[in-house]
């Protein structure tokens, strides 16, 4: 059978073929070789190199799929078969639930290493070979094009490749221009930028260039938008970023904090419209406003608004506000028009409605309720700021001082806004505690900052690490100072503390009420922490003018107690452990009277010291020389009896002393008397006096403990000698912890309401002051130091460092 052709068939012909032949005029640019709509490509320098930074990357382990990290991951053979010379590009696209690959670079003969058992396969695809190799259990498919070599796991991708076209205007080939001689350079396409969960889009396109380190990764690069479709570049169009501040507004434990700037309230009204599409105007509220942030915390969320002129933003805000109570010295306002004030800024900004306001500085902020209000005052008060947190520390360098949008994402948190620029999944990353994104407009696009950095070892998370445990108000104003008190169950310090209704109070330290009393007058002096059974369980002993206590962890008192007494007790308890053995002598002393009592409550008749002269001024005292036991008790009339364990004179004092409310102290081998008039007398185990008159205030506090010895003389404080100057103020008695950890010195500046802890050194230690309003007690549990100061009038605080 014959077959004849007309003129038209033969010309159909010949255009197909001509079609099949013709050569697509593609450029050097890798970009050309890779599919049109990749939806993320990464350009590489050093392919080897990268491979290698990303495994000894902590951060890309911990993330939540990343994307070219998982890729290397899951083609190690492919991976290793690659051997290319110059710089590569990888794209990536899903088809059908399924990401595909495409990779290219400059051809050279051993660019990739075929298996020699698995020896691959050659098809043609319009005159082009197509060869098929396994990696990974998987297909790939190759073929060199212009002298570029290209691999891809689709074989649809790789044909689409070798037939397709160019557009004229590729804004993909223009960002491939952009950071030529970064190591790693990531550009996004607009599926892989848009903002789901809030429906925002930042932008339609992204160039990332990463530096990728053990411990984390810097980023910089720029973004555009190139449809009429608002993002948020439209909200800043025109507008000069501004100086950020927002830094000392987000407490340390916060989760996230989002901030704009800008300067021209008028402009960034009419770019709201634009982003909005509706014509509704920024209330005046915010005509002196030039930075505003979200701050999202486990209470809620919280907008800090900075004011260039807080006396006309006060104004515009008066007519809404009314006067709630004050905490810490900050007065807290209910505030009407918080359902309204916002709305312009979400979802840009973290969605709320706030209730309550305060004032801090020149940032007025607006809190979704009380709880959330009082928690920022807390951190701001004690300086537990991102501002002053380590993690900031070692961003800020890599950050613009000046941006747009910033993005804090505290607790390693990889939320919608930071997972795109990292090509990953949602999740979180225990090792790093900061993560900062920040976009500054630049004409028709923004420059971008990405920082997220694993601390060294030898940082702390936060500069402040001071952390407030809980803070617990009291049914009444509180009486006495908060003490820890040991919780055998779990080894962990519990609060004890007096109201002035004579409640006493056990608390945890997360602040768990576990029991509440009533007593029968004020404790006298300091509770004791006894374990008078000898089995590891503990009680408190104290005194009250009329009795004297022993009350179990559970809030019972302990037979045979309480001890009552029909004339009043004078001073403070009393408790003696001579051999540290738990054999416990428990002294009260009313008036003239010394009575010595066993663990059982009974009087120990060995006893005989049973009577002063004169009224006794201080408590009775317990100090060990060498071998030697010494009971101090110091009188009215100036006598200082110094007795042995049974209450005989075992040195002779025939000097008396004007004695002050400072307890004697041991220094060396000798007993020391701070006097009223300022005299230091040193009295020898012979009762030899040695008298020196000291050049100080009125207030000086004279302190020793174990081998440390701490004075204070108004804002004069020295250790061991060594000078400490601190603010001038009015200061509560230091306070010496000697612990395995080190030695530390506590004590309260009650006219600012600061609590200072020291160490050994004279150096306040990072994070102090915080904010207190009494003497504070302090300890040392799990390698943890914490304090319980009052820090109101009928309040309570542990902070933890």
């Amino acid at each position: 059978m014959r077959f004849s052709y007309t003129p038209h068939i033969l010309l159909l012909l010949a255009l197909v073929f001509s079609a099949c032949e013709k050569r697509i005029n593609r450029s050097e640019n890798l970009v050309d070789y890779l599919p049109k709509d990749s939806e993320v490509v990464v350009k590489i320098a050093n392919l080897q190199t990268t491979k290698q930074d990303l495994q000894n990357s902590h951060l890309y382990k911990e993330l939540s799929n990343p994307l070219l990290y998982d890729f290397i991951k899951l083609y190690p053979e492919f991976i290793g078969s690659l051997q290319p010379q110059s710089p590569s590009a990888i794209s990536f696209q899903k088809k059908s639930d399924t990401t595909h690959y495409t990779f290219v670079t400059k051809y050279r003969p051993d660019i990739f290493t075929f298996d020699s058992i698995t020896a691959p396969t050659t098809k043609k695809y319009k005159k082009q070979d197509i060869t098929i190799s396994n990696r990974d259990g998987k297909a790939h498919y190759s073929t060199v094009l212009d002298s570029v070599f290209v691999i891809s796991s689709s074989e649809e991708l790789l044909q689409g490749i070798v037939d397709g076209t160019l557009p004229e205007e590729d804004p993909l080939r223009k960002a491939f221009q952009l950071k030529q001689h970064a190591e790693l350079t990531t550009i996004f396409r607009p599926e892989a930028i848009s903002m789901d969960s809030s429906s925002l889009k930042i932008a339609t396109q992204a160039v990332m260039a990463t530096d990728i380190l053990p411990k984390g990764i810097s980023a910089t690069g720029v973004i555009t938008n190139r449809d009429s479709i608002p993002s948020l570049l439209t909200v800043f169009e025109g507008l000069v970023p501004q100086p950020n501040e927002i830094s000392k507004m987000i407490p340390v434990d916060a989760k996230q904090a989002r901030a704009i700037t800008f300067q021209d309230i008028d402009l960034l009204s009419e770019n709201l419209q634009q982003f909005h599409n509706d014509s509704l105007t920024i209330p005046p509220f915010f005509d002196a406003i030039i930075e505003l942030g979200s701050v999202a915390t486990a209470d809620g969320v919280s907008i800090a608004a900075r004011s260039i002129d807080p006396e006309i933003t006060q104004d515009e805000l008066n007519s809404h506000l009314s006067e709630l109570s004050d905490f810490r010295e900050v007065t807290l306002f209910q505030y009407s028009n918080g359902d309204n004030l916002f709305q312009r800024f979400f979802p840009i900004l973290e969605e709320t409605s706030p209730s309550i306001l305060f004032r801090w500085e020149d940032f007025f902020v607006f809190s979704e309720n009380e709880a959330s209000a009082k928690n920022l005052i807390t951190a701001l008060g004690n300086g537990t700021v991102l501002e002053k947190s380590a993690a900031y520390e070692e961003a800020l360098p890599q950050l613009s001082q000046a941006s747009s949008f910033l993005v804090f994402n505290l607790q390693g948190q990889i939320d919608t806004w930071i997972a795109p620029f990292l090509t990953s999944n949602e999740g979180t990353v225990s090792k790093h505690p900061l993560i900062s994104l920040q976009l500054s407009n630049d004409r028709n696009f923004a420059h971008v900052n990405l920082v997220c950095q694993e601390l060294g070892n030898s940082k702390k998370q936060v500069l402040g690490v001071v952390t407030q445990l809980f803070a617990e108000t009291l049914e009444a104003p509180i009486l006495s100072e908060p003490q820890f008190f040991t919780n055998h169950r779990t080894k962990e310090k519990d609060i004890v503390v007096q109201d002035i209704e004579n409640r006493i109070y056990l608390l945890s330290n997360s602040g768990k009420v576990f029991w509440k009393k009533k007593l029968d007058g004020p404790v006298l002096g300091k509770i004791h922490e006894v374990d008078i059974l000898r089995n590891g369980k503990k009680q408190l002993a104290f005194t009250t003018p009329n009795t004297f206590y022993v009350i179990d962890r559970n809030g019972n008192s302990v037979t045979p107690f309480p001890k009552k007494f029909r004339d009043p007790i004078t001073q403070p308890l009393a408790v003696f452990d001579y051999d540290n053995k738990r054999k416990y002598r428990f002294v009260v002393a009313q008036g003239k009277e010394v009575h010595m009592y066993d663990s059982k409550g009974k009087t120990v008749t060995g006893f005989t010291f049973k009577k002063t002269q004169s009224n006794i001024v201080l408590p009775p005292q317990h100090i060990r020389m060498r071998t030697k036991d010494y009971l101090l008790i110091a009188e009215e009339n100036g006598k200082l009896n110094i007795l042995s364990r049974v209450g005989k004179e075992r040195v002779r004092v025939t000097k008396t002393f004007d004695f002050s409310d400072l307890p004697i102290a041991k220094e060396g081998d000798n007993f020391v008397v701070i006097t009223k008039g300022k005299t230091k007398e040193s009295i020898s185990q012979t009762g030899k006096v040695t008298s020196r008159t000291l050049d100080v205030s009125d207030n000086y506090q004279f302190k020793i403990k174990g081998n440390n010895k701490v004075t204070l003389d108004d804002n004069l404080l020295r250790i061991n000698g060594k000078l400490v100057e601190l603010p001038y103020g009015i200061y509560t008695a230091p306070t010496i912890l000697n612990s395995n950890r080190g030695t530390y010195i506590t004590l309260t500046e009650t006219q600012e309401k600061k609590l200072y802890v020291i160490d050994k050194s004279g150096a306040i230690l990072d994070g102090f002051p915080v904010y207190g309003s009494s003497a504070a007690d302090i300890t040392v549990v799990k390698g943890h130091i914490l304090v319980t100061v009052a820090v109101g009038e009928n309040e309570i605080a542990v902070y933890s460092l």
